[in-house]
């Protein structure tokens, strides 16, 4: 181990933060000075810009730095053009801590005002809500891969919220688990004299993969609590009060006032321990892991100690930290077992250089090569100094969307990079070849189908260590799963509710990099395309015996494409589809029923309550077609192969939703036109027929009309009612961090132009459409029964379906009589007659005569009751 000091300030508290994609130190000082520092180039000049003074935390996300001060200011520091982009928030009482959250959108801080602020940073202006805690904020530690975030209370409480939607929840609450403390510090912090006995930690950290929380308890030592049950599960003890702890990767670094000390948090053996000691008597503040193997501490007299090889990678006192001791690590006897137990074969997504690259180009992401450039200021890069942890191609290079779900390789196999693990990499004319498959049992040359699951998004930050994307979304709820490319970390998937008084979120390690999924009230089916691995959770017994994984047989080029369940109180089927069209039926228990050989499989989803399951195949290139299925008639095909309006375009979704009504009719949302279709007259053979239903663009930006909105989308979730139940996007493709609360859009049948128009014919035709749906399912619900339902739990309200049926009969009358109305207004007699032809009721045909006598068109009024006539004859032979 060596030891230097880095003098950049003559005093002042100053933090330490290491930023790994720059190989960069960050150093805020309380000044009111910050500078970037190039540690491995000493004859460098930092970077210095000026920033708040009086700092008490500090932030880094990507380019940005966010700091808080005694002032109750909040400040961001733009580290790529070296300037402050000012104030975004201001309270009267100190502010003692914040996190960047959900990607960087939003920031959650606090202080001694026992509030708790959601600055939302997406807008032009930051908007903000608070939320009221029980005593004073200490601390706030973010858990990227659950949503989650730990907060510190004076009291000695620390509360966990939810963060994954735009309102916080409260989850759980710890209660009495760290010292109790209470800030006196309104200026100047001096922790030399004044405020030295605040010189304790009372912050909380995550794991990467969210299972764990550590929290300083006031007996010095760092305890661990289990997220699945809140239990303690281990800890760590210190030789002193505790001034700040660091977890990276498998190394937990502890920092008291003299002695710092490392574990591997896997074995809970020491690795390192040692004491420091500062120039000028300065105290520690901060402690921060460089790399794998060395470590930065911030002090109050402004200096930053460096301590390079404090631990050694791949030793046996290292073992876990960099990967070298994985044997060693796994042999031993550890509490965390069944969470580094992960699986030998390492994917080695990005973590190769990839070579061709004819003009010898650094080949990394966008955002990288953009960063590398704003600070070629902070000092040159040395040979092998500074490597990016994964090199990449741009998205515009390798065109990602045909590679969708981890799956970067040829179905046949993974190209081999060094020590032979896959590089997950192609050269962009390889990239282009295997875009374009072909369908052995067709015959014809077919677009590659991507694994596809309803409501499942692409990754957020494709080539990151860390990367997450939804797997699944719908009604009932949403499941995303974070990967972790670090080598020996794990994968995390959360799932969660909509409605939290049925089910609660949980949370579990994985193994697998699942990328396809299907959740109903009671579990979720977890599938790995490439592998074809099917994993199903109760919902209810998520850490119990109530869950199963098996192998699907897989023939050469095959993958798994889709997958569902079936949403009744019992005997669920899964349903899992290939890319040749192979369909298997399993039971809730993985036994495997039936196979059937189909046209290739691009999605599957199950009805409401009923036991069909709707299939979209390929037939050709841009060709689709659908099928349903009942499951409990034995497979019965109710209609097969029947044409679908599907179509690829550029930079959109094939499929944005898919999904049943409520009545059990299917939906699909098309990428290509943003519109909602259900498919009507389906239970009887032949005559099946797609009804546009909503133009979701033209209902969010209000045909356009609306300049603020002409960039929002909606992401479909299902119908209710007569309305979409969605989440409106304001920027972005795919649904992000944090998740918008659910709207719902009223139906709209696509025939004005318009937004202003007038809305009495389409009011008509919807009626129409809406009544006749309801009619057909309620003329066939006896048919759609569950036969195993025995309390009745999956049959709709007739009384209310009855209901809601007149409800479509009157508004059907009263749009026709608007009709004729503004026909009469206008003179256009002929028209006019024509809508009262329409009309069902002899109530609403009286209604149209009075309006005819009074507008004193005589004649239109006597045929009118010549219609009258007509329908009481009709009504007496029937």
């Amino acid at each position: 181990m060596s030891l230097k000091n880095i003098s950049q300030f003559p005093d002042g508290n100053s933090y330490a933060h290491y930023h790994p994609q720059l190989d960069r130190l960050v150093v805020t000082n309380s000044n009111g000075v910050l500078k970037i520092i190039n540690v491995n180039d000493p004859e460098s000049l930092p970077v210095s810009i000026d920033c708040l003074s009086n700092v008490t935390s500090v932030s880094i996300h990507g380019d940005k730095l966010a700091l808080t001060t005694t002032e109750g200011k909040l400040e961001i520091v733009d580290l790529a053009t070296h300037e402050s982009l000012g104030e975004k928030y201001r309270t009267a009482l100190s502010l003692r801590d914040l996190a960047y959250i959900n990607s960087g959108n939003r920031i959650l801080c606090g202080g001694d005002d026992s509030k708790l602020v959601v600055i939302d940073l997406q807008g032009d202006e930051a908007a903000t809500k608070t939320i009221a805690l029980q005593d004073q904020l200490l601390d706030i530690a973010y858990d990227h891969a659950g949503e989650l975030s730990s907060v510190s209370l004076s009291n000695g409480s620390v509360e966990i919220y939810s963060v994954f939607n735009e309102e916080l929840n409260l989850n759980h609450t710890l209660q009495n688990v760290i010292t109790r403390k209470i800030h006196t510090s309104m200026d100047e912090v001096d922790y030399a004299q004044e405020h030295r006995d605040e010189l304790y930690t009372t912050k909380t950290e995550w794991t990467k993969d969210g299972r764990y929380l550590l929290v300083p308890g006031a007996d010095n030592a760092v305890h661990v609590y289990n997220r699945e049950n809140w239990n303690k599960v281990r800890s760590f003890p210190s030789d002193g009060r505790i001034v700040d702890f660091k977890l990276h990767g498998n190394n937990l670094a502890i920092l008291t006032l003299n002695v710092y000390k490392v574990y591997n948090f896997e074995t809970g053996k020491t690795v390192h321990e040692d004491d420091f000691e500062f120039r000028y008597e300065g105290l520690p503040l901060n402690i921060e892991w460089h790399d794998k193997t060395g470590l930065f501490i911030g002090s109050t007299h402004g200096d930053v100690l460096m301590l390079k090889n404090v631990i050694s990678v791949g030793g046996e006192e290292g073992g876990g930290g960099g990967g070298g001791g994985k044997s060693k690590a796994r042999a031993a006897a550890s509490l965390f077992v069944d969470e580094f137990d992960e699986d030998e074969e390492e994917e080695g997504e990005g973590a190769d250089k990839v070579e061709g690259d004819e003009e010898g180009e650094d080949l990394t992401g966008d955002n990288q090569r953009e960063m590398d450039d704003l600070f070629e200021r902070a000092g040159p890069r040395e040979n092998g100094k500074g490597k990016r942890l994964y090199e990449y191609l741009s998205e515009e290079e390798l065109d990602l969307d045909d590679f969708d779900n981890s799956i970067l390789d040829d179905v046949g196999g993974h190209a081999q990079g060094k020590n032979g693990h896959s590089n997950g990499l192609h050269k962009k004319h390889k990239a282009s070849n295997e875009a374009r498959t072909y369908s052995k049992n067709t015959g014809v040359t077919s677009t590659r189908i991507h694994p596809y699951s309803p409501g499942s998004t692409s990754f957020a930050n494709r080539g990151d260590a860390v990367d997450r994307r939804y797997l699944t979304m719908n009604n009932i709820g949403y499941a995303w799963i974070v990967i972790n490319r670090e080598p020996g970390a794990c994968n995390s998937i959360t799932v969660s509710f909509f409605d939290r008084s049925s089910n609660s979120e949980y949370h579990f390690t994985a193994h697998e990099k699942f990328d396809l999924a299907s959740m109903n009230n009671r579990c979720i089916l977890l599938g790995d395309s490439t592998k074809g691995l099917i994993h199903y959770k109760s919902h209810n017994n998520a850490g119990s015996s109530e869950a199963w994984e098996r192998q699907v047989p897989l023939v050469t080029d095959e993958y798994i494409t889709s997958i569902c369940i079936t949403n009744l109180p019992s005997f669920n089927t899964i349903v899992v589809g290939t890319n040749i069209g192979y369909l298997r039926f399993f039971n809730q228990y993985g036994v495997c029923l039936n196979i059937i050989k189909t046209q290739p499989v691009v999605a599957l989803a199950p009805a409401s309550t009923t036991s069909n399951i709707f299939m979209i195949n390929q037939v050709a290139a841009n060709v689709y077609s659908y099928s349903i299925i009942d499951i409990n008639q034995d497979n019965k095909f109710i209609q097969q192969n029947c044409s679908i309006p599907l179509k690829e375009r550029a930079n959109r979704q094939l499929i944005k939703g898919i999904f049943f009504s409520e009545h059990n009719d299917p939906c699909v949302v098309g990428g290509y036109d943003d519109t909602v279709f259900i498919l009507s007259s389906w239970r009887e053979a032949g005559n099946a027929r797609w009804v546009p239903l909503l133009n979701c663009h033209n209902s969010i930006t209000e045909y356009g009309s609306n300049e603020n909105k002409k960039n929002w989308s909606c992401w479909p979730l299902g119908l209710v009612n007569d309305s979409l139940n969605c989440l409106l996007l304001k920027n972005g493709q795919y649904p992000g961090f944090p998740l918008p609360l659910p709207i719902e859009i009223e139906m709209e049948i696509p025939t004005k132009v318009k937004h202003e128009e007038d809305g009495a014919e389409e009011e008509f035709v919807r009626s129409v459409t809406m009544g006749k749906l309801l009619s057909d399912s309620l003329t066939h619900r006896e048919e759609e029964k569950d036969d195993d339902d025995g309390d009745g739990d999956a049959d709709e309200d007739e009384e209310a379906m009855m209901e809601r049926l007149n409800q479509y009969s009157m508004s059907f009358d009263k749009s026709l009589l608007k009709m004729f109305g503004e026909s009469c207004k206008e003179s256009k007699l002929n028209k006019a007659f024509a809508i009262a032809k329409l009309i069902k009721t002899d109530k609403a045909l009286i209604a149209a005569a009075k309006i005819s006598e009074r507008m004193e068109y005589m004649s239109l009024a006597s045929k009118i009751g010549q219609l009258r006539e007509q329908l009481q004859i009709e009504i007496d032979s029937d």
